[in-house]
């Protein structure tokens, strides 16, 4: 803009500068006469006042804090017909509590990583508490009841006295020692807890026993561990520990169980078990056979086309189509009814580590290279995917999700929120909403995940797990040597309805 000059008026139309002169002596309506300049310059103050005061009144308007909560916000959203899809899993992960923690070994012991692997039941309903069985060292299956103080349902290790008889050894317990432990699950069935070891042999190995039970009558819990499970009170007081193996090519020694995938009802198999090289199965007659090719001569696809499995799950809703993928980056869509050559597959830009059926036709796949996307099966591509580089485009993808080059990472899927536990490998867990409508994909705030820290890296375990009698799930965190707990609740038991 031209400099002001004393005494001279500047015109933007004709670019030239005139001289301010009187009313009498300047034209009629000329911009450059005194009375005119004047009242363009009052004009102009107010002009910039009136500005000045609309962005000092704008300032003054905030956004209610209401308005941010995900219950009250969201709710008063909905209401002027802006409603958000996740609203009921953002008020779900905002809900969730720390509520305590129980250690499986002492702080000062304990190796200086997380818990490598766990499960938790929630079959107890006579006494309402939990049964875990971990490894902190992928050598030793540790078991131990996790009980909730009934005032504040808090977790805490003294409470496990009132559940077991006196001895010199409250918990945990020494279940079984297994060489190189790499999955822990249960099948509710045939009511066996799963382990699967990837020590390298000539055959696949896992392990299997059915949890002693107690009687309605018993006041002791519905599952018995420890010493109490070889209690010679309760019929057939030993617990049986079964070795399942399957043989594999005689050319090879490097069969190991990577993951195991209890069967859902109805299916003819107890689980399925990933491994170094392809998919196997445990059927209900108590033999390990293969499900993928394995052999010289037996291959009717590519030899090399299954390969290292780390993630194994059943589609929902159908006992024989089974998820299953690892290295390479590729995800089996397996119908077990046809031959192996007439599998479908989706592709994925990197190795997978875990897959959760969510919907009929989608599937949570987790992976490295910051990978975790939900991918439809009607995107599947027809045979093996060998001599590809094919990415299935996902229909959701999970932008803030951090896993770089970590194979055990835990992650978990909550069907009734939508909710993912996926756990980062700087040691932080997120909750995602990733199901169907309501899968914004966005990392849902949540106070009490949110600060989980871990100092030893990666966190290997997230699973979702109701506590008996409990309408929504609690979420179970391996953190250092401690199994931690976060329930939907208030902070003050006397704020309880």
């Amino acid at each position: 803009m031209p400099p002001k000059l004393p005494g001279l008026y500047y015109d933007k139309e004709k670019k030239r500068y005139f001289k301010i002169e009187k009313r009498g002596t300047a034209p009629s309506n000329a911009a450059w006469s005194s009375d005119n300049v004047k009242k363009r310059k009052l004009e102009d103050a107010e002009a910039a006042e009136a500005l000045r005061q609309m962005s000092l009144n704008k300032n003054r308007i905030t956004q209610s804090r209401a308005v941010t909560e995900p219950l009250m916000g969201g709710l008063f959203a909905r209401e002027c017909g802006n409603a958000r899809p996740d609203l009921a899993a953002a008020c779900f992960a905002q809900g969730l509590l720390e509520k305590g923690k129980l250690p499986l070994a002492d702080a000062r012991w304990a190796s200086d990583t997380n818990i490598k692997h766990m499960y938790v039941a929630g079959k107890d309903y006579k006494t309402g508490i939990c049964t875990a069985y971990a490894t902190l060292d992928e050598l030793t299956l540790l078991s131990t009841y996790i009980p909730r103080d009934p005032k504040t349902a808090r977790v805490h290790r003294r409470l496990i006295s009132n559940y077991v008889r006196h001895s010199s050894n409250v918990a945990p317990y020494r279940e079984l020692a297994v060489p190189q432990i790499a999955d822990i699950k249960y099948h509710e069935g045939s009511n066996r807890i799963l382990v699967a070891s990837r020590a390298p042999s000539s055959e696949v190995s896992m392990w299997a026993f059915a949890p002693k039970t107690t009687g309605p009558d018993d006041p002791r819990p519905f599952w018995l561990i420890g010493p109490a499970a070889s209690s010679a009170q309760i019929p057939d007081g030993t617990t049986i520990y079964l070795n399942v193996k399957a043989s594999g090519d005689a050319s090879y020694s490097d069969y190991a169980a990577n993951t195991v995938c209890p069967a859902p009802a109805g299916s003819p198999y107890i689980c399925m078990v990933g491994t170094s090289r392809g998919l196997a199965h445990w059927d209900s007659a108590g033999d390990m056979r293969w499900t993928s090719p394995w052999g010289p001569g037996q291959y009717v696809c590519h030899p090399e086309a299954f390969r290292d499995v780390f993630a194994v799950d059943f589609q929902r809703g159908h006992r024989d189509v089974v998820f299953f993928g690892g290295r390479p980056g590729r995800l089996f869509v397996a119908d077990l009814r046809v031959r192996a050559d007439q599998w479908d597959y989706l592709g994925l830009p990197a190795p997978i580590t875990h897959a959760r059926s969510i919907a009929e036709h989608q599937v949570l796949v987790s992976g490295l290279k910051n990978t975790l996307r939900v991918l439809d099966l009607r995107f599947a591509a027809a045979g093996n995917g060998m001599g590809t580089d094919r990415d299935t485009p996902p229909v959701l993808r999970v932008n803030a999700y951090r896993n770089a080059a970590q194979l055990n990472v835990g992650l978990d899927y909550d069907a009734d929120s939508g909710i993912a536990a996926a756990a980062h490998d700087d040691g932080t867990v997120a909750l995602y909403a990733v199901r169907g409508d309501s899968g914004s994909g966005r990392r849902l705030r949540s106070r009490a995940v949110d600060a989980i820290r871990s100092r030893h890296g990666a966190v290997h375990c997230v699973q979702f797990q109701t506590f008996p009698g409990d309408a929504t799930p609690s979420l179970f965190v391996g953190e250092h040597s401690n199994v931690n707990v976060y329930s939907l609740g208030v902070e003050d038991p006397e704020d309880e309805a």
